[in-house]
Parts: structure tokens; sequence; C-alpha cells
């Protein structure tokens, strides 16, 4: 009888928690905000608003969601096996967002605010392991219904709403909370698919799905990290299953030296990387020099959350963050909490008994995108999404290998 109530516990608390992802994601076009330029719209909030729901209602559903995971993960610590030290890392990178907190005089839920990000995610990663570790349970269904869901929310998108903007271009409409992290879903949610196509052995079917799915991110959105990301996963899955694509890879990698010299004599000298950045290498040399003033302190420590936000000769209407997670952690948080940052993807990538080439590219592609902008770690909601898929991935290589320790 305890044994069975226990069960119906988790049951309610682990349902509940995948609901309130996916209540997340349905809401999230509420939070959808127009640019200056598509000023003469009326945005999701005033024309879509059917139940009246506050325009942050997606992000407030995080006040329920986190404790949920808290209690879920702490009630089933003995059960997370290998993956603890990702719980431990959260703890101390939380602590060490207290001691930013009281140096710099910032209000501690602000200096936790990029831990909270972070970790939520992971959380819920931890929760399917810890949910199938105990019971079994078909978690891959997760994963479908979560895809499914995120593809019909997309099409409702593109049906029903605003074009976006992005690199002053007009693209297709948005549902999930903004370009990049709409992009970002989109990613995951066809990491996923293609995953599928690969497990099923559909080898052509994959190739012409990949194909697709690039084109449509590149014409539909045009997030360059978000392609970015993706490709890792794609060139990946490309070298597993053709021999064809195996030859031209091990090509490339023989003449690096002669491409990269050609990149570095004549790509170089007529393009324009700032332009072609968007203005990132700007922020970054303005970044480097921020970073040259700090004390031992602000290099263990950071000087808090909003100190990143600075104006550069490109952004110089407001002040505005690195466009890379790693430069604002180091900023904001300190040399420790980054290299923890940098402990957690490790960590990640040898949770298998052995390193999976998919696995581990859909990891690498995560951590590039956090490198080169704000990528997915910060966006929870996309991150959520694909954490949820990772998880499944995970899962299904620790089947085949009969283990889940």
């Amino acid at each position: 009888m305890k044994l069975i109530l226990k069960f119906n516990r988790d049951k309610i608390i682990f349902n509940s928690i995948i609901v309130l992802v996916w209540i997340k994601l349905i809401f999230s076009y509420l939070s959808v905000k127009l640019e200056w330029f598509q000023r003469f719209l009326i945005s999701n909030y005033d024309r879509f608003n059917f139940f009246g729901l506050p325009e942050e209602f997606s992000n407030n559903v995080e006040f329920v969601l986190l404790p949920l995971m808290g209690v879920f993960i702490i009630q089933n610590y003995r059960t997370l096996g290998k993956t603890i030290d990702l719980f431990w890392i959260s703890i101390i990178m939380i602590g060490l967002n207290l001691v930013t907190s009281l140096l710099n005089n910032i209000p501690v839920l602000d200096s936790i605010n990029y831990s909270l990000k972070i970790f939520a995610p992971i959380y819920l990663f931890l929760s399917i392991i810890i949910y199938k570790k105990k019971y079994d349970i078909n978690t891959n269904l997760i994963a479908r219904r979560t895809i499914i869901l995120c593809l019909s929310l997309t099409l409702i998108g593109v049906l029903f709403f605003n074009p976006s903007f992005n690199r002053l271009r007009n693209f297709l409409p948005i549902f999930f909370t903004g370009t990049h992290t709409h992009s970002y879903v989109l990613v995951s949610v066809f990491i996923g698919i293609g995953y599928f196509f690969y497990r099923e052995n559909r080898k052509y079917l994959l190739i012409f799905f990949l194909f697709i799915s690039v084109s449509f991110l590149y014409i539909g959105y045009g997030v360059r990290t978000a392609l970015l990301m993706y490709l890792t996963f794609a060139i990946t899955i490309l070298y597993l299953i053709s021999n064809v694509f195996k030859f031209i890879f091990i090509k490339i990698i023989i003449f690096s030296p002669f491409i990269i010299m050609f990149v570095l004599i004549f790509v170089v000298s007529v393009i324009d990387f700032n332009q072609l950045s968007s203005g990132r290498t700007s922020m970054y040399v303005a970044k480097f020099d921020q970073l040259l003033s700090f004390g031992l302190f602000d290099w263990f420590f950071g000087r808090g959350f909003g100190s990143d936000l600075i104006e550069s000769k490109v952004w110089w209407w407001e002040k505005k963050g690195s466009h890379s997670d790693v430069l604002s952690f180091i900023v904001e948080n300190g040399i420790i909490y980054l290299g923890l940052y940098f402990i957690i993807f490790i960590r990640l990538i040898f949770l298998p008994n052995k390193i999976n080439l998919i696995y581990t590219s859909f990891l690498v592609g995560i951590f590039i995108t956090g490198l080169i902008s704000n990528g997915v770690m910060v966006r929870p909601l996309a991150s959520y999404v694909t954490f949820i898929i990772l998880a499944h991935i995970y899962i299904d290589i620790k089947e085949r290998n009969l283990s889940l320790n």
C-alpha cells in the first residue's frame, strides 16, 4: 500500500511537471513582442488573449514548475545515481551567486537569475531520468507528444500571427516568445525527429528531412546560431549514415589547412565580420576592455547582475549584453562560475557509459549557441524542449547498453 501511494505521488508530481512545461509552450505566444518597425501591427496579447491572462503568464508558470521539480528531485535524491553531480553543481553555482550578490549589493533574485535559467531545464532532464529509472515508464512518449505539440503550435503561429522580424527583415510568424527562442525550439524538435528516423534506419528519408528542415529554418527565420546548432547535429548524423559523407568529411579535414589559409587570405580581407556578426565582434572587443579593468574579486565572483550591459559602437542607442553567454557569465558571475558552467557540459557528455557521437553533437551544438550568442541555456522555454529531447536520446542510448545507472 505504501509503495502504491509513493508511486501515485511521484506520478502526480511528474505528470504535473510535464503538463506545466506544455502550458508554458502553449501560452508563450502572449509574450511575443513587436519590434519598433512593427509598431503599426497589433500584438498577440491584444488580439488573441482569449482568457484574459497576464502577458507574462508563460514565464509566471516557472514559479510553480521550478519548486515542483525541486521537490521531485529531493524526494527521489537516492535515485539520481551519476546525475547527482549535476544537482550539486547547481547548488554550488547558486551559492556563488549569493556571494556575488553580497559583494556587489545586488538583489538576490537578480543574482541567481542565470542559474535558475540554466538549471530549471536540467532539473527536468533529471526528473525524466529519475522517473524512467524508478518505474520503467516509456518516456519516449513525452518526447513524441512534445514534438507534436510544438509543431502544431508553430503551424498555428504561421497561419494566424504577425510576421517576425530579424536583422531588419520580415520572416515567418513565430509562436514561442521570440525569433531566437522559436528557432531553438524548432531545432530541438527537428533533432528529435531526425533521431527517430535514424533509429528506424530511414536513411534516405532522414537525408531529405535534414535538407528540408535546414532550408525551412534558414528561409523562414534566419537565426544563424540556431542553424549552427542544428548543423552540428546534422553533419554528425550524415557522417554516421553515409560512406559518401564520411569520405567528404575526411577530405575536408585533410585539406583544412589550405581551406583555413584561403579564408585568412581572401575572405577576411573582403568581409566586414562586425557587420556579418551583427555587431558582435565590436561588443566582444568592448568586453575584453571591460575585463581588463577587473580586480581580483571581480575575476573570481563577477560584478553582479546587469554589469554585462554596456554601450558599443554598433549598439549605441541602448545598453546591450555581450551576446555571448560565456562572456556574460564571467562578467556578472566570475571565472569560478564559468568553470562550473563548462563542467556541466563535460559531465553531461560523459553520462552515458561511453561517448555517443549523436548525443555529444547535440550538447556541443547547445554549447556553441552560448559561446557566440545568448544561446539555448539562457532561454528556458526552448531549453525545456531541448532537454526533453536530450533525455529521450540519453535514455535510448542507455537502454541499448542495457543499463541506466
